[in-house]
């Protein structure tokens, strides 16, 4: 299976792009778990100051690497020589000059003298870069070699003026007055942050339970710490620097292997806790206690480390490593780097993942693959990391091309005073702005220079002005930050912003009708993963999203219980939780070749378009990973629990934007035997069959307080329609989950909407919602001829071929004819003028006289466009 994934994926990458306007990815997957190809190769080309060499590791211990790198294949000319190391990734650290390069990469056992060479890669540097280059970790090292405590937050060089900048500042005045109140106070003991009953539960269920109860221990005991000495260092006030000292001794004798710190999460920030002790507390502790705390940092870091190097860098994402514990391991390994001999390594290391890998789950254009619930427990990481390894480095990590595109993912994928994407875990928690997405906008925008973003981060602090008066994650980065004075910064509604942008790399469309009022928006999300069901990815390609005002109005269902418990994984994170498609009522697979991707995108004024193609994320579920959580649970993942192969060979969604009120899905299914299809919405709100006249179609309404809103569903065949509110699986709080606020969550049930067509090899649907808080509109029947439905409501008038025998065809024209578009159709008429189409499989639209015309876009990853 390797071999066969390494040899499709290389002759797939190496292709030159096809011309035709419908193309097809045939490899199993787009972004393996753990890396299968060498990367930069096939002569791609690459920016001469990002060159990061990554290849995949060789199983075993002790197992070592080096590389050769050099403008000419025989390694003879401006050659150099990588040293020795325990991972698999080299960033090269350096500006290569234009032209061609030649590399490969040796492994070995640390007691072996024979080195196994790879086969010669290449790739091509276009124009050679000015920018100063990063040093290598060798130079970082040295140059932190004669460096003094404390190193963090280059406080040994700016403490004084971090002090004076925050001396009249109102927001270090609370933070100080609330760290008095930490003088003196019990030390913490190691219980539950979180007791629960485990009363009736089985054995899995206990084990989980008690992760849970003691989850958030280590922020407990070591955030105190951390907090006391920057108000050491605000204030210069020994008190806070002695209370530090008094709480850091009595947590650095905890007992590393204990139900309290033992835990990833909790030992991480425990040693991030004792590791700012000793560097901003250097001068003020005894030998002794130095000792006392390099012992406990040494357990804990080695704890750590030791599952890292030919693992972590490895893999697509291991989350809980990029979540928190890469940042608490790098602020640790910084801290007493040279003091601890193994620290350098461990330092060295994360230096060299952080410049290969970063960002870890997308490429250039912001967005992040797993949706925004969990986006938002990376973003500690990715405010203080690149501040922490731009002082090493004197890189500015908020300059990368996806640091920059990430104010318009923020913006588009989660507006203010609005919910988000119903896609990932935790996705449901996100009704509204959270507290640490409208910090962690705030913090970013005054590294970004994008006035788009200080305009969101302004909207933010005006909506929401209790979310900056009390301590919060991001308090220490306002204050490095903060210089005595306001500072405004430039500012900009998204007036004229388009109304659409899509983010390809990992297959989101986000479609606004106002972005800059929610009050009016109708917002429209498309998702098709490239990455697949990876992490806390869901089951969700050629999904639907549709926000109305802020709220949900369709949308992904369930709860996050847990990761993979029974609701999670036959309902929340399957295919049935989500608004697409269910082939012969089996799910897309679970996985990683579980993917979608977007193929076309365009945006206009009053029609916005976007062509989701999800033809890869059926059949049956292979992935080690998820098998093992469905044994854990034991339940199989066959067709019984919603799993298995359909033979789907065709699903491309279409999908269309029209005005404020309307949206248009049109579905091309086809599979290799007949089986039954069914579209899906769901909804928090209460949904009804409508009875119906139209010919082939399915009806049904939704109510709230809010909106109005209904479904008409045509199909090719004749069709059933199901409206129920029963999960397949109940959703039950059983661990007591809470809010951001602390309140237990109600897992409440919900409304689910199927149109099932009859038995089908090829199957199309043709759905046109409305969403207003107006009358709606009826949906009028023009006329149907030989499969071509023809259709109008309010100002549009839409035709879509549902006849199977026929090639797919879609048109909407708007009542004035400055607003047409089509698919699948030769030509075009547009205000009784002929307009010219250079392909009939391609998707066109034409506003007022201007004319977009696109075909397929093969997702970058296929171009090999990206590594990392």
């Amino acid at each position: 299976m390797l071999t066969a994934l390494l040899l499709a994926a290389q002759l797939l990458l190496a292709a030159p792009p096809q011309q035709a306007a419908v193309q097809k990815i045939e490899v199993p997957m787009l972004h393996p778990r753990v890396r299968e190809w060498a990367y930069p190769i096939n002569d791609v080309k690459v920016k001469s100051n990002e060159v990061c060499l990554l290849w995949p590791g060789t199983p075993g211990k002790d197992i070592i690497y080096k590389i050769q790198l050099s403008a000419d294949e025989s390694f003879q000319k401006n050659l150099l020589l990588g040293d020795e190391q325990e991972w698999a990734v080299f960033p090269v650290h350096q500006n290569l000059a234009e032209g061609k390069w030649f590399w490969k990469y040796a492994y070995k056992t640390k007691d072996s003298k024979e080195w196994n060479w790879s086969a010669v890669n290449s790739f091509l540097i276009v124009k050679a870069e000015k920018s100063k280059s990063s040093p290598s970790a060798k130079q970082m090292l040295a140059n932190l070699k004669d460096q003094k405590h404390p190193r963090l937050w280059s406080l040994n060089q700016n403490a004084e003026t971090f002090s004076a900048n925050n001396k009249n500042n109102p927001e270090a005045k609370a933070f100080v007055a609330s760290m008095r109140k930490q003088l003196g106070r019990p030390l913490p003991e190691e219980k539950p942050t979180r007791p629960r009953d485990t009363t009736g539960m089985n054995e899995l269920q206990k084990k989980q339970m008690v992760e849970f109860m003691y989850h958030g221990f280590g922020n407990k005991v070591a955030n105190p710490i951390k907090d006391l000495c920057i108000a050491f260092y605000l204030t210069k006030d020994k008190s806070f620097i002695s209370e530090a000292i008094r709480q850091g001794l009595h947590v650095a004798r905890m007992d590393p292997e204990g139900y309290a710190s033992r835990d990833d999460f909790n030992n991480g920030n425990i040693i991030e806790g004792l590791a700012t002790l000793y560097d901003l507390g250097y001068d003020y502790l005894t030998q002794e206690e130095k000792e006392l705390l390099k012992k406990s940092i040494f357990i804990r870091g080695n704890q750590i480390y030791k599952h890292l190097p030919n693992r972590f860098e490895l893999q697509m994402c291991d989350n809980h490593v990029w979540q928190h514990i890469l940042r608490n391991f790098s602020i640790a390994a910084l801290a007493v780097a040279n003091d601890i001999p193994e620290a350098n390594k461990w330092l060295s290391y994360v230096y060299e993942v952080w410049n290969a890998r970063f960002p870890v789950l997308a490429s250039t254009d912001g967005g992040w693959h797993e949706g925004n619930g969990y986006f938002r427990v990376h973003y500690k990481t990715l405010i203080y990391l690149p501040l922490l390894f731009g002082d090493l480095s004197g890189r500015n990590y908020f300059e990368e091309d996806w640091m920059q595109n990430l104010a318009y993912y923020i913006l588009y994928s989660y507006p203010p005073k609005s919910t988000s994407v119903s896609q990932g875990d935790m996705h449901e928690n996100l009704s509204d702005i959270v507290r640490n997405h409208g910090l962690f906008a705030d913090a970013l925008s005054t590294k970004i220079n994008n006035p788009y973003l200080v305009w969101y981060a302004k909207e933010i602090r005006t909506l929401y002005p209790d979310f900056f008066r009390a301590n919060d994650d991001f308090l220490l980065f306002r204050l490095l930050n903060y210089k005595g004075e306001k500072v405004e910064l430039a500012s900009k509604e998204p007036t004229d912003l388009p109304k659409s942008r899509d983010f390809r790399d990992i297959g989101l469309v986000a479609m606004h009708s106002n972005l800059n009022d929610v009050s009016k928006n109708v917002n429209v999300f498309l998702t098709s993963n490239p990455y697949g069901v990876a992490g806390h990815a869901h089951a969700a390609q050629n999904a639907l999203t549709v926000n109305y005002k802020g709220k949900k109005v369709y949308g992904g269902t369930g709860f996050y219980s847990n990761f993979s418990d029974a609701h999670n994984l036959l309902d929340y994170r399957s295919s049935r939780g989500h608004c697409t498609v269910l082939a012969d009522s089996l799910s897309q697979r679970l996985g990683e070749d579980g993917y979608g991707w977007i193929p076309r995108f365009i945006t206009g004024n009053r029609i916005q378009y976007a062509l989701g193609d999800a033809s890869s994320a059926y059949g049956n579920l292979t992935t080690s990973f998820w098998l093992d959580r469905f044994a854990q649970i034991k339940i199989k993942a066959d067709r019984k629990s919603g799993y298995g192969d359909a033979g789907v060979k065709k699903f491309r969604r279409h999908v269309l934007q029209l005005d404020s009120n309307y949206v248009v899905v049109y579905d091309e299914l086809e599979s290799v035997a007949p089986i039954k299809w069914t579209s899906q919405m769901h909804s928090p709100y209460l949904m009804q069959e409508v009875k119906t006249n139209l010919v082939n179609a399915k009806v049904f309404e939704l109510k709230s307080d809010f909106v109005q809103s209904n479904a008409t569903v045509f199909s090719s065949s004749n069709t059933a329609l199901a409206v129920h509110n029963k999960y397949n699986y109940p959703a039950k709080n059983w661990k007591g989950k809470t809010d951001d606020e602390g309140n237990i969550i109600q897992f409440s049930n919900q409304w689910h909407a199927g149109v099932t067509s009859a038995s089908q090899s090829k199957q199309r649907f043709l759905t046109i919602l409305q969403i207003q808080d107006k009358v709606l509109k009826p949906v009028k029947n023009v006329g149907v001829t030989k499969g071509l439905q023809k259709l109008q409501i309010g100002e549009w008038t839409i035709s879509a071929n549902l006849n199977i025998n026929e090639t797919p065809g879609l048109y909407i024209v708007s009542s004035d004819q400055k607003a047409v578009f089509s698919y699948g159709n030769k030509e075009m008429n547009v205000a009784g003028k002929p307009v010219k189409i250079d392909n009939s499989e391609s998707s066109v639209l034409v506003e007022n006289g201007h004319k977009q015309e696109v075909s397929d876009i093969l997702p970058a990853v296929v171009h090999q466009d990206i590594g990392k």
